[in-house]
């Protein structure tokens, strides 16, 4: 996938490590963003080779949400862009979620509006002591969306949800990890070496056989 540019992608021993790669804005979800991140995720989804997914952000922020330039785009085509982005970056959520590989989601920092969907669209989710985590989206008069009213519900309930959802309240990572949207809270400097740890344990335990 040479033409990759918003997204880091490759597969190790059996385990596909995928990277948001736009650190300078925060790994915003923009429109390519979300399209490469559908791709490499159908190719996780589709790749034989591929046990074990991890997904990060580069930099100190997994990701802050929705691009900023949508907001510089004419009001009346901002809902057929937002349906756009939503379009792929709910393809890629739901790939994540039917693939046969677990997937681990590496927490490194702030998860807000778009950052915070892809979070729950972990099976395993490890998350730094920076890692902070709102929803954001009602803030600037949106329905929450990336899949996040599906899971959430279904993770952390839906009287919490809802109150995450109409007060856009930070939670701490341990905050988080309390009401069990994070799996594991791991000291910052270790993040990185855990997540690495637990995809590769997972993509090497035993597999349920292939019916041909």
């Amino acid at each position: 996938m040479e033409t990759l540019k918003n997204v880091l992608f490759e597969v190790r021993e059996h385990v596909a490590y995928i990277t948001l790669n736009r650190p300078a804005v925060a790994n915003a979800v923009s429109l390519e963003l979300a399209q490469e991140l559908e791709e490499v995720a159908r190719e996780c989804d589709e790749g034989e080779s591929v046990r074990a997914v991890l997904l990060t952000g580069a930099g100190r922020i997994f990701c802050g949400g929705g691009d900023k330039s949508f907001a510089a785009r004419e009001p009346t085509h901002v809902p057929a862009h937002l349906r756009r982005v939503n379009l792929f970056l709910h393809g890629a959520i739901q790939c994540f979620a039917r693939m046969n590989a677990p997937v681990v989601v590496a927490v490194n920092g702030p998860a807000a509006g778009y950052g915070m969907s892809l979070a729950c669209a972990g099976d395993i989710v490890l998350a730094n002591e920076s890692a902070r985590f709102t929803m954001d989206y009602s803030r600037v008069g949106l329905t929450p969306g990336a899949s996040s009213t599906y899971y959430l519900p279904r993770i952390i309930g839906l009287r919490r949800t809802m109150e995450l959802a109409l007060t856009n309240r930070t939670l701490t990572a341990r905050e988080a990890e309390a009401i069990g949207l994070v799996t594991r809270v791991v000291l910052d400097d270790q993040l990185s070496t855990q997540a690495e740890s637990m995809a590769n344990e997972l993509a090497h335990g035993p597999h349920a056989l292939t019916e041909e």
